[in-house]
């Protein structure tokens, strides 16, 4: 299966849908954040507290403000914050801020790129699948990210099976 991005197109060895290691990561240094969400953090401390290179650790910040994600505070006494508390970030804003737009085929996005638009029979079932993975990553937050027993707690959370006729 390949995972689209506007922008790349990255293919994957095994049949499972894969972010890239950077939106990994990010979800990392966001984690470290999540656990004290009132401190002003500098890149240097996020990248000592989550292992991840200093450069890397810059690059993902700048995404993730770009992104809406965090907010930054130039100057001598500034620093990255989580631009809201962790149970208003969903996870969703935090994989497109890294990754760009995604869906699970390129015609998920825009069906005009895919040659094959006029005579597709399984455009819509991959699009409904796309909109339940839209649905559930825009459910689940940051929160849920670093106190994963709450997936599963509320009904909204749950992804339905989709029903094929």
């Amino acid at each position: 299966m390949v995972l689209y991005n506007m922008s790349q197109k990255w293919e994957c060895d095994t049949s499972m849908v894969r972010l890239s290691k950077l939106t990994d990561y990010a979800s990392v240094i966001l984690a470290q954040m999540a656990k004290k969400p009132d401190i002003l953090w500098s890149a240097g401390q996020l990248a000592e507290e989550s292992a991840i290179p200093k450069p890397t650790c810059i690059k993902l910040l700048k995404l993730l403000v770009k992104g809406g994600v965090l907010t930054s505070i130039q100057g001598s006494r500034g620093g990255y914050s989580l631009a809201k508390s962790p149970s208003r970030i969903p996870v969703k804003a935090i994989i497109e801020a890294i990754e760009g737009p995604t869906a699970i085929t390129e015609c998920g996005t825009d069906e005009t790129l895919c040659r094959l638009t006029d005579h597709c029979s399984v455009m819509s079932r991959w699009r409904e699948l796309g909109d339940q993975v839209n649905y559930i990553l825009t459910k689940t937050t940051l929160e849920d990210l670093i106190s994963p027993h709450t997936l599963y707690t509320r009904p909204d959370r749950r992804i339905e099976t989709l029903e094929v006729h």
